[in-house]
């Protein structure tokens, strides 16, 4: 009992892992995956085995998994290999990543559309090249302002700057891209301040289900 008490106030002191109530939703952390297209979805049909350990990979209890972008129209393929749901296979097939218990976060984001409940997801001008980082810090406050419901910001965080944000409550949630991907339990990283995996651009869109997918090391911990 006493552990926890210890480690609920640490999670306190880290601004990204203090809970965040989005409607209905109790968000243990505010450590959010970003939509990313992977392009592994063979034959625009998602379900496949590393579809599931992808998402399962990522999932937190209580964490918001936003999944990546679906096409609803044949003719609305703009990259290879993206999930499509404009067939029947292609509704059951997305059937066993939405319902399985390890990827509860992805089925949260789907279930809002049974409440009265909307985010702002937007990405802040942070990055110049793919390289060089730029500070715009104030570009969003206008929005931030003008939306009352969740704030959601992207665009190159780090640990530092997603708690930097929170803390001057220029948004309420922080979803991170490439970290993310290299960083399965990102949050719990982010939680102990340990090291990252270094990412791999050359990766990124590879029509591999294991290489620059699902093969970064998972961060072993012993609680």
């Amino acid at each position: 009992m006493e552990n926890k008490v210890v480690e609920e106030k640490q999670h306190m002191n880290i601004p990204l892992m203090i809970p965040y109530k989005m409607g209905n939703f109790h968000l243990s952390h505010r450590v959010v995956l970003a939509p990313l297209s992977r392009q592994r979805s063979y034959g625009n049909v998602f379900f496949q085995l590393h579809a599931i350990l992808y998402y399962s990979q990522r999932t937190t209890k209580g964490g918001l998994l936003i999944g990546e972008a679906i096409v609803i129209s044949e003719t609305g393929i703009g990259y290879k290999d993206v999930p499509g749901i404009w067939t029947n296979e292609q509704v059951e097939a997305w059937k066993p990543i939405i319902f399985s218990p390890s990827a509860l976060g992805l089925y949260m984001v789907e279930s809002l559309n049974k409440y009265d409940i909307a985010y702002c997801h937007v990405v802040e001008p942070r990055m110049k090249t793919a390289c060089e980082k730029i500070e715009c810090s104030k570009s969003l406050i206008p929005l931030r302002k003008a939306y009352k419901g969740t704030f959601i910001v992207a665009g190159g965080y780090d640990r530092e700057d997603g708690n930097r944000v929170v803390v001057e409550d220029r948004a309420d949630l922080v979803s991170y891209e490439r970290l993310f991907i290299s960083n399965p339990n990102l949050p719990k990283r982010f939680e102990l301040n340990t090291p990252l995996n270094k990412y791999n651009r050359e990766t990124f869109y590879t029509p591999d289900h294991v290489v620059g997918h699902t093969d970064y090391p998972i961060l072993e911990t012993t609680t």
